[in-house]
Order: structure tokens, then C-alpha cells, then sequence
């Protein structure tokens, strides 16, 4: 049975080596026929989770890339309406994945660290691969 994989990290690690170390990692847990799982943001580790499998064609319309992007916010909303549909999206990405890789900040801040709580709810810290 494929498992899936997710893949997260801080848009504050968007560098061709950070990309790297986790297509590593990726390599190393990667089974044929798994699927990759992540949160749809533009920088750091669910930009690299989108180059991988665009690589490896990998789509949604195949089954293969689950991306869920957070919910549109109407402009002018406050900032908790951001963090909330952030959140609600962390929380998607953690339940969905059978292992997560996580490019993580310096700081241990933000969404990222989010994902890792949630994850480790439902998981085993031997099935989450910091980065």
C-alpha cells in the first residue's frame, strides 16, 4: 500500500541546498507508487515538495500530489483570518501524511512547527524527518 509523504518547511529555507537536503531525504523514504502531500506555499519546503514531483509526474489528477492550499481570505481581513485558514491547512497536511519531512526554521517559529505538533498527535517521532 503507498504511503504519503509530507513535505513542509519554512519559506525562510528556500535555497538550492535546502531543496537538496530534502530531495535526499525524499530518495531515502521514497517507495514506488507513494504519494507526496504538502501545503501549496510559493518558497521553501512545499515549493520543493511541487519540483519533486513535477520530476517525477507526479499530479493531482493522477493521484500522486496532494496539495492543499489554504482557503482564499477576502482582502482587508484581519491577520487572524490568515493565520486560521494557515492553520486549518497545517492541520490537513499532518493528518494526511503517513511520514513528514520537515525543512524546518532556526527559530523553531511559525507554521511548520505547527504541522510537526499535529503530526506527532497521530504519529511516532521515528516517522517525522527534521531537515
Amino acid at each position: 500500500m503507498p504511503k504519503i509523504i509530507g513535505i513542509v518547511g519554512t519559506r525562510q529555507r528556500d535555497t538550492e541546498e535546502d531543496y537538496h537536503d530534502v530531495l535526499d531525504v525524499f530518495k531515502i523514504v521514497y517507495d514506488d507508487g507513494d504519494i507526496i502531500c504538502s501545503g501549496g506555499c510559493k518558497k521553501g519546503g512545499d515549493r520543493f515538495a511541487e519540483i519533486i514531483a513535477g520530476n517525477m509526474r507526479m499530479t493531482e489528477e493522477n493521484g500522486r500530489l496532494i496539495i492543499h492550499r489554504p482557503k482564499p481570505v477576502p482582502k482587508g481581513s484581519p491577520k487572524w483570518a490568515f493565520a486560521k485558514v494557515n492553520y486549518e491547512r497545517n492541520t490537513l497536511v499532518a493528518n494526511d501524511s503517513d511520514i513528514l519531512i520537515a525543512c524546518i526554521a532556526i527559530n523553531r517559529k511559525g507554521g511548520t512547527e505547527d504541522t510537526i505538533k499535529k503530526f506527532l498527535k497521530k504519529h511516532s517521532e521515528y516517522d517525522l524527518i527534521i531537515v
